[in-house]
């Protein structure tokens, strides 16, 4: 490996919008960085003007089904009615249906894939965990990613409050000083089109 040859990393979210969201973006604007939100269908239609500042303010917008279900329980009418749904609410609001796809709890085998593959949609998984959804202390979901870092990483994080994680709080705590260490660390932060296209899928 070229220790010289640049490191790149995608911060991305889960589960919202919510509340949460707004400070989540806070951050990111500040320390001007773009990031990859999958948003849930149901959560998108309840925070319409959260959905329309991700958008506007340059992040990228994924779909995480309409009702978080897990989807290896699910036929495949009722996969595409979670996924559809999703994206005709969120094309409702910005103008533009999501391509990418995350689902939830990562739980998506070859089968499912091929499907998602045939709607024109990729699927995106993450390969380092912030483990926010059960640590309840900034310090600990810091601990997480630092430990997982590898020179191309996909972070995943969560900025919804429902769906068995709680609250927020320590996933918003933990984001400042996580991008100051990847800073220090010379990451470069990207979306995941961008990963995609400089790193490799996941």
């Amino acid at each position: 490996m070229d220790k010289n040859s640049p490191k790149y990393v995608a911060l991305t979210f889960d589960d919202g919008p919510s509340p949460y969201t707004f400070y989540i973006l806070d951050i990111l604007k500040r320390n001007h960085i773009l990031a990859t939100f999958f948003v849930v269908g149901s959560e998108a239609k309840k925070f319409p003007n959260i959905i329309n500042r991700i958008h506007s303010e340059g992040h990228v917008i994924g779909n995480h089904t309409w009702s978080h279900p897990d989807i290896s329980t699910l036929s495949e009418s009722q996969l595409r009615s979670e996924i559809h749904s999703t994206n005709d609410q969120i094309k409702k609001l910005i103008g533009i249906s999501p391509n990418l796809f995350r689902a939830p709890y990562g739980a998506i085998d070859n089968d499912t894939e091929a499907i998602i593959k045939k709607w024109g949609m990729t699927s995106v998984l993450w390969n380092v965990d912030s483990q926010d959804w059960c640590e309840d202390s900034p310090f600990a979901v810091q601990l997480h990613v630092i430990a997982g870092l590898q020179k191309n990483s996909l972070i995943v994080m969560h900025d919804g409050d429902l769906y068995g994680c709680g609250p927020r709080d320590h996933t918003v705590a933990s984001l400042n000083k996580l991008i100051q260490y990847l800073q220090k660390n010379d990451y470069q932060f990207i979306t995941v089109p961008e990963f995609h296209k400089i790193a490799f899928k996941i």
